[in-house]
């Protein structure tokens, strides 16, 4: 089986589970809805809400919320203000239910795909996503809307990312992009000299019985040297 096929059974199966589930996680009461990408089976998102770099007072876009975190656990904790945006409405309906029964109001939650609905005028401190990093073949077609949140055929969708996220930065902003050692790293390096950007990693780690490692890295837009 290979590595796709192995993580497609795993979002199959998760779906098999007793719905809604609750759960306490960075002293949140959560809900997870059926349709929602699994957090239990995937857990780079626990492993970036521990490793976040300095977030008080600063306004954050998340592309992908999922079931809510880490974006809701930002607003809750010092920044100061998110908007979280996901292309499945039944995660954005799952965040919007876990930011009401935690009352975070610091919180705007849309559709998007990734930015075709965010205002080109809104500017953030921090663009942030914690990418599907598993490489997939260019003209993979995607079986449901799970897999958005695990794949991306041949990158197009990074593509994007690393090309709009510049436009929605205030002038102290960086993108801040999730990017496991399942991932290419060679064209992420590609991708991001193609858009002009410089990156560096501010931290990786891994949990037991967990065979990536998740890293963090920082990109800005490289100084003009005129």
């Amino acid at each position: 089986m290979s590595e796709l096929d192995r993580i497609s059974a795993t979002l199959r199966e998760s779906q098999r589970r007793t719905f809604p589930r609750q759960m306490r996680e960075f002293g949140l009461d959560l809900i997870l809805r059926e349709g929602v990408f699994p957090p239990e089976d995937f857990q780079s998102w626990h492993w970036i809400c521990e490793n976040f770099p300095p977030f008080a007072g600063k306004t954050i876009l998340e592309i992908g919320c999922g079931f809510g975190l880490p974006g809701l656990w930002l607003a809750k904790t010092g920044a100061l203000s998110v908007l979280a945006c996901d292309i499945n409405p039944r995660a954005v309906a799952n965040t919007l239910e876990n930011a009401a029964r935690n009352d975070i109001k610091n919180v705007q939650v849309i559709a998007s795909d990734i930015f075709s609905n965010i205002p080109p005028c809104r500017k953030f401190d921090i663009v942030f996503w914690n990418y599907p990093s598993n490489f997939a073949p260019e003209k993979y077609e995607f079986i449901d809307d799970l897999e958005h949140g695990a794949f991306d055929p041949g990158y197009n969708l990074l593509k994007r990312f690393l090309s709009e996220s510049p436009g929605f930065l205030t002038e102290i902003g960086h993108i801040l992009l999730g990017f496991g050692t399942n991932a290419r790293d060679d064209l992420l390096e590609q991708i991001t000299a193609a858009n002009n950007l410089t990156s560096a990693m501010l931290g990786s780690g891994d949990y037991p019985n967990v065979n990536v490692t998740y890293r963090l890295f920082s990109l800005f837009r490289k100084a003009s040297t005129v």
